[in-house]
């Protein structure tokens, strides 16, 4: 074989998600193909397309600007755009467009920010179950590592600083450890965190000295139209080190734009992030497009609200559908967590289940074995789907019975 060693061993090691996620392309489910695979195992929201095509639709002007080389790390009026938003609608202040890095994509981000802010053998403190994608993101390539919060489960995974600080103490490679890693609101629960563990992160994060990363992609996809409370920029307030990480994928459902946003106020790391933008730019007319949306706040404002009381909608009926299951509540996000830990003694009864759900059902979940968990039984599902697909799982689990 004449592949490079390196892209040998990542080819043997694709990310969970992208591997259900091609099953799923071989035979998708649609109105003319009900048999087909359910996809409820990638964090896509499909409840907003009528509504967003509509404001995509609009006439777009292209100039000059547009169709000669710029510089990739962001046209100037996008930057500003973006910044006004974020202050806005994510409750940030005081923000400089000269320290926002844009990126095709937050994974393009995680990579960027795994190269320029860790050395190889360096740790990321992370609670558990967290959003398997950061395992392909932070530590395929440049080999960072994930020292494991375990969140408990008879508390329904909500954090608690106790997990953190007890992890990171009785861990042999705490000298290692360099930054904190938290989503929030959380992926894959759903939980909106609360004041007071971000407060305590934050004392815990400044006496030993570690980083935060705040990865708030699901800012405004709360089940209720709550306000955003903004770990990083409380972080900032507090002196801690602290970088924002967020995208238009989720909160705005359009993954395929593939644009993500790094803000710090650390101007090192932020000139290392744009240098390495170079390879992960985001194409000026997307950018234009993006900037449309960005800057019409009275779309946003009603794009929010409808949004919310959708998702919300979205997830009582399948709750409601598949009464005979559990789940744990979610406050925010495009996801449950579907509690079978009853089920499964071993991750090799997880494993059983996963694949019969794939194989039988035709239906892809995440496991909680990739969701980085020590515990089995626990599934990540991904509800913000169009209504025939809820009645679809329903119906097919309609029967689903603890294996004998």
């Amino acid at each position: 074989m004449s592949l490079s060693k390196r892209l040998q061993k990542l080819q043997g090691a694709p990310s969970a998600i992208v591997t259900g996620h091609i099953t799923c392309s071989t035979d998708p489910y649609s109105e003319t193909n009900t048999q087909g695979y359910l996809n409820f195992g990638v964090a896509e929201n499909h409840l907003m397309d009528d509504i967003l095509l509509k404001k995509l639709n609009e006439k777009l002007v292209i100039t000059h600007e547009h169709i000669h080389y710029n510089g990739v790390n962001g046209l100037d009026s996008f930057k500003n755009s973006t910044v006004h938003f974020f202050e806005k609608f994510l409750n940030l202040s005081n923000l400089d467009p000269n320290k926002l890095v844009i990126q095709c994509g937050v994974s393009s981000i995680c990579e960027s920010l795994s190269f320029s802010l860790f050395d190889e053998g360096d740790y990321i403190l992370i609670p558990t179950p967290y959003y398997t994608g950061f395992d392909h993101d932070f530590t395929k390539r440049f080999k960072v590592n994930f020292l494991k919060a375990h969140l408990k489960a008879e508390n329904q995974f909500k954090h608690n600083i106790d997990v953190f600080r007890e992890t990171y103490l009785n861990s042999p490679h705490k000298d290692k450890v360099k930054a904190i890693l938290i989503t929030s609101p959380h992926n894959p629960t759903g939980e909106i965190i609360s004041n007071t563990f971000m407060d305590d992160l934050i004392a815990f994060a400044k006496e030993f000295d570690l980083h935060i990363i705040s990865d708030e992609i699901y800012a405004l996809s709360t089940h209720n139209n709550t306000e955003h409370r903004s770990l990083y920029q409380k972080a900032i307030d507090a002196k801690a080190k602290a970088h924002l990480l967020y995208g238009m994928a989720k909160d705005f459902a359009i993954a395929g734009f593939k644009v993500g946003f790094f803000y710090s106020e650390d101007q090192d790391l932020v000139d290392a992030m744009n240098s390495v933008t170079y390879f992960h730019p985001v194409g000026t007319a997307t950018q234009e497009i993006v900037k449309g949306i960005l800057d019409d706040k009275q779309f946003i404002e009603t794009f929010k609200k409808i949004n919310s009381e959708r998702l919300n909608k979205i997830k009582e009926d399948l709750i409601s559908g598949l009464n005979h299951l559990t789940f744990t509540p979610a406050q925010a996000g495009l996801f449950l967590m579907l509690d079978l830990s009853t089920w499964c003694e071993t991750f090799e009864d997880e494993d059983k289940i996963f694949n019969d759900l794939l194989r039988i059902f035709k239906i892809n979940f995440s496991k909680g074995s990739d969701l980085g968990m020590n515990k089995p039984g626990y599934f990540r599902v991904c509800f913000a789907r169009p209504m025939p697909q809820i009645k679809e799982i329903t119906n097919r689990l309609a029967n689903l019975k603890r294996p004998n």
